[in-house]
């Protein structure tokens, strides 16, 4: 190897670490004093998480046309676009009554939800059946709605039953994320 050729490798050399140094030097500084924090793209996935609705009340005693309501709360650690409500009326020993049901965002106060009527969950109701009914109203973690049970001619005494559910992946709000 010749004098020349080292010479000139090592000028090449000391230019790209000049050059190196200079852009370390001046980028660092300027994101931090911006306070700008740096964001990466790509894919992610819940791994762990329970859903589920809880109803405060679950067994409803019509002796007469009055109407009775439940509390129903996500009780889960994954919040819900919608829920369903598997809804038992008895046999009755008299008369064929029938119900509906009705959501308000607020708790029903002397039988009217302050937001209107309430939102109608499925149809009326006969005795005897099993129905399930779905609502649409999405539910934050620890949220609730306030159902109301409407009985029309009750005769004698009949028992509505709620059981709440929540089918996956279908009822599941999808997680957001954030940078921080």
């Amino acid at each position: 190897m010749t004098h020349r050729t080292t010479r000139s490798r090592a000028g090449r050399t000391a230019a790209l670490v000049a050059v190196l140094l200079l852009g370390v030097g001046l980028v660092p500084p300027l994101a931090n004093a911006a306070g700008v924090r740096g964001a990466t793209t790509g894919t992610s996935s819940v791994t762990a998480g329970t859903w589920g609705v809880t109803a405060a009340t679950t067994s409803m005693v019509f002796t007469l046309s009055l109407d009775q309501s439940s509390k129903v709360t996500d009780t889960g650690s994954v919040a819900l676009v919608a829920q369903s409500y598997s809804v038992t009326v008895s046999t009755t020993a008299l008369g064929s009554p029938t119900f509906r049901v009705f959501q308000c965002a607020v708790a029903w106060v002397a039988n009217l939800c302050s937001l209107g009527l309430g939102t109608p969950v499925g149809g009326t109701l006969a005795t005897p059946s099993t129905t399930l009914l779905t609502s649409t109203t999405a539910l934050a973690v620890g949220a609730a709605v306030y159902l109301q049970v409407e009985p029309l001619l009750v005769l004698s005494s009949t028992t509505v039953t709620l059981s709440t559910r929540v089918t996956s992946p279908g009822q599941l709000r999808a997680p957001i994320r954030t940078n921080q």
